[in-house]
């Protein structure tokens, strides 16, 4: 199941390195919360989000954010309205909205907010 808050904080977890970036471990034997966390890593990839960096390290693979993970992020961390915008985002995902369109509907409902 999807858990936008466990994909929020792998974005902040990912903006907070200075190169943008996170370490996933792939092995067997993963407990339940590796497997969430992975998943959901894929998930932000999906929605754009983040991406692979080309690093052979095996077993590490390595994923950023990216300019549309830092613009998400940001709308829903901004400190006029990022409470409301959560709580937009939450409601179209609800709603049956794809992740990645419901956070570019909360991007855009942020600028147009700051007069964007």
């Amino acid at each position: 199941m999807r858990n936008h808050e466990l994909m929020l904080s792998l974005l902040e977890e990912m903006s907070k390195d200075d190169l943008g970036r996170l370490t996933v471990r792939i092995k067997y034997g993963m407990d339940k919360q590796q497997k969430q966390r992975r998943h959901h890593v894929e998930l932000l990839i999906d929605a754009g989000h983040a991406e692979w960096t080309d690093s052979k390290l095996d077993p590490l693979e390595i994923v950023r954010i990216t300019n549309a993970g830092y613009e998400f992020l940001n709308a829903a961390n901004n400190p006029r309205n990022g409470e409301k915008a959560m709580a937009k985002f939450v409601k179209l995902l609800d709603s049956g909205v794809p992740y990645a369109r419901a956070a570019q509907t909360v991007v855009e409902w942020v600028a147009k907010a700051m007069g964007a």
